[in-house]
């Protein structure tokens, strides 16, 4: 199988960047109750000088699981933490996808593979959540083939399909990005959708048509019976949701970005009636994504994303912070390059985890921000040359476990990692 360069990208943004159009206009930001429009960006004295090294310790696993990439993680009670993604095959010049979860029960007992959670699925699975060793959920793309969207809950001991209601109009692409399930019966989940707006004729007599599309946020809510789409607010051009958190029925929180060439990020909240569009703070850059959102109480909600300084700039972390009032921008660490991917709220503060693509190699990039002091992560494995993380979770007693894949030396063939560590 030929490797993919930057694979995370790539592979998390297929759907998305083949269903964007060129152009995109910016939307008008409706200030939602008690989102500040213009927020000051704090700086803090250890995002001025830089981040100091973690005492954490990150041991690899060993994994059930060989060709796959891992895109989500979840810890769905004190003992259970599951690691979600996809294997890649391919034959002829074609890439396949097949979701995959792996679980490990106890802080340091083994990993084994779930039953397939969709047999005859092609596509990736994205993101997971639950409440509990016995409610989770798996989310992923569209599968071309039964005009299916990944949506399947485990019950402890098998995995159910269920039906999203997809958005009207026919589909170029369809992916569910992110999900939160925090209580029993009740789930969100987002991500977007192509929708084929018309064609025009091929430049040349007998070349076939060309699609021209149009991409929207999509959001859906399970009400424990039927998964139900959700009005999304109006956004001009191409966007979609990349994360989704619930504090409580009336507050929730989803991010996402528009498209290139506006590439901005996206902030939405749900009051328990409608979701709004909230003014994201300003930041520093031309271009700001964001990739993740995880909360600790209505209090206490983090975001982390990318901003793109210039335009040879290939990505800095993009933290940003909701104290119950307003959102503010979050001063990263000096000196640090790359793209946060994926937060997990921790005591004081939060963990997130991405990867650098400045250089020849992906290299793995870890944070952790504690009551306003910087740290990294050291989330190296010997022996691999690309390290990527698109999840980390956190456990009992400040236990954090990130999840991504690598390449080695030997192989261009991307597998599986898991680390974990303890404060």
């Amino acid at each position: 199988m030929r490797r993919v360069r930057h694979w995370a990208a790539a592979a998390l943004a297929v759907s998305v960047l083949t269903a964007a159009t060129a152009t995109a206009t910016t939307a008008t930001a409706a200030t939602a109750p008690n989102a500040a429009t213009t927020p000051t960006a704090p700086t803090t004295a250890a995002g001025a000088a830089g981040a100091t090294s973690a005492g954490a310790r990150f041991t690899p696993a060993k994994l059930p699981l060989e060709g796959a990439i891992l895109s989500s993680g979840a810890q769905l009670d004190a003992r259970t933490t599951w690691a979600a993604g996809f294997r890649l095959t391919g034959d002829n010049g074609r890439l396949r996808f097949a979701p995959t979860v792996a679980e490990r029960v106890g802080a340091d007992g083994p990993w084994r593979e779930l039953p397939l959670p969709a047999a005859d699925f092609e596509g990736r699975a994205t993101a997971v959540a639950g409440s509990s060793a016995r409610d989770a959920w798996l989310v992923g793309d569209l599968d071309r083939h039964t005009g299916r969207i990944l949506a399947q809950h485990w019950n402890g001991t098998t995995w159910t399909s269920t039906t999203i209601e997809a958005p009207p109009g026919e589909l170029n692409s369809a992916y569910l990005l992110g999900v939160s399930a925090p209580r029993p019966g009740r789930a969100w989940a987002v991500g977007g959708a192509s929708v084929v707006t018309g064609r025009t004729p091929g430049p040349t007599p007998g070349d076939p048509p060309l699609t021209e599309t149009r991409t929207t946020g999509v959001i859906e809510r399970w009400d424990g019976t039927a998964w139900h789409r959700i009005d999304a607010p109006e956004i001009d051009g191409n966007w979609w949701l990349n994360s989704v958190t619930e504090i409580a029925p009336d507050d929730v929180w989803a991010v996402g970005n528009t498209s290139y060439p506006d590439d901005r990020p996206v902030l939405l909240h749900y009051d328990g009636h409608d979701w709004t569009r909230v003014a994201a703070p300003a930041f520093t850059g031309l271009y700001g994504e964001y990739q993740s959102v995880a909360a600790a109480g209505p209090d206490d909600v983090w975001v982390v994303g990318r901003a793109v300084l210039t335009d040879k700039d290939r990505g800095h972390p993009l933290v940003a912070h909701y104290d119950g009032r307003s959102w503010s921008t979050v001063a990263a660490p000096e000196g640090v390059a790359g793209k946060l991917w994926s937060v997990t709220a921790t005591p004081g503060g939060m963990a997130a985890v991405g990867w650098d693509a400045s250089g020849e190699q992906d290299q793995p990039l870890g944070l952790r921000l504690t009551h306003g002091r910087w740290e990294t992560l050291d989330l190296s494995v010997p022996g691999y040359v690309n390290q990527s993380y698109q999840a980390v979770v956190a456990g009992p007693g400040g236990r954090l476990t990130a999840v991504g894949a690598g390449t080695t030396p030997k192989s261009s063939d991307y597998q599986p990692l898991v680390v974990t560590g303890r404060r």
